[in-house]
């Protein structure tokens, strides 16, 4: 008795690009970032902050000079810029971040996501990868636009700066932003939900510097990644440690942040 075995279907030649590995999954997370209204939406509230914020504190000063009170609030272009990121914009980037990991959470995708990519050291990479370099030019475009605004809007009130004062402020908004992205992508990591993980980073980057000098714990609260990331936005050093160790500190506080939500995602997501 003889048996014809079929042919076999011929293999098929993928071409190099066809994804997979840790550029397949950087190309997903693009495609999922950019296709959500939520980033969109997000981007367009920072732009409106800085915008807004640039305008009416620099404005405010002005007024306050013209009313002849001077020193009701500073007039450098350099500061006002450092407090707007600071206290309006950085919200809008915490927020995109955040939801790069919790909205898959609160969806269901995170299943798909993590079946496509297993290696969960890749898929958070991924996720670093496709963020990291969006905040960084994000960030010397707001640096540059919140001074220019802060500029016009003090006027012949403003305080003079050097070129290197405006340096430090574009860059120092450049590398903080992505610093601050990945520490609240680690944290949602961690913390899977979009509620709390704000919350704690509103307690960690606000509430903590403005309670521990209270306290006597002044030298605490510079170490905190808020207090060190105003001051390296503002181009200045801080009074404990120089703008470089204000950068390291962010670091740090990003790459913890990183490594414990890799652990968290090692040990629950299996």
């Amino acid at each position: 008795m003889t048996t014809t075995i079929s042919a076999l279907p011929p293999r098929l030649d993928l071409p190099p690009d066809a994804g997979g590995g840790f550029l397949g999954a950087v190309r997903s997370e693009w495609t999922k970032l950019r296709t959500v209204a939520s980033t969109w939406w997000t981007l367009a509230a920072a732009t409106t902050l800085l915008l807004g914020g640039m305008a009416i504190a620099a404005v405010s000063t002005r007024s306050q000079h013209a009313d002849g009170n001077p020193a009701a609030f500073t007039s450098s272009a350099p500061f006002i810029t450092g407090e707007v990121m600071a206290y309006l914009v950085q919200w809008s980037i915490v927020i995109l971040s955040v939801l790069m990991v919790t909205a898959e959470y609160q969806s269901g995708s995170i299943r798909n996501t993590l079946q496509w990519v297993p290696d969960r050291a890749r898929m958070l990479l991924s996720k670093v990868a496709v963020l990291v370099p969006l905040l960084l030019v994000l960030g010397m475009v707001f640096g540059a636009v919140g001074l220019g605004i802060a500029i016009l809007g003090l006027g012949e009130f403003g305080e003079a700066f050097t070129t290197d004062d405006a340096y430090n402020v574009v860059v120092g908004v450049a590398l903080y932003l992505p610093m601050l992205g990945v520490f609240a992508l680690g944290l949602a990591a961690a913390l899977r939900g979009a509620a709390q993980t704000i919350s704690i980073i509103f307690v960690v980057l606000l509430i903590l510097p403005l309670m521990l000098p209270a306290i006597g714990l002044e030298t605490v609260a510079a170490y905190l990644p808020g207090d060190a990331g105003v001051n390296l936005m503002r181009g200045t050093s801080h009074p404990i440690y120089p703008r470089p160790v204000g950068g390291l500190i962010v670091l740090a506080w990003s790459l913890t942040s990183l490594a414990t939500g890799y652990l968290a995602l090692r040990k629950r997501d299996t």
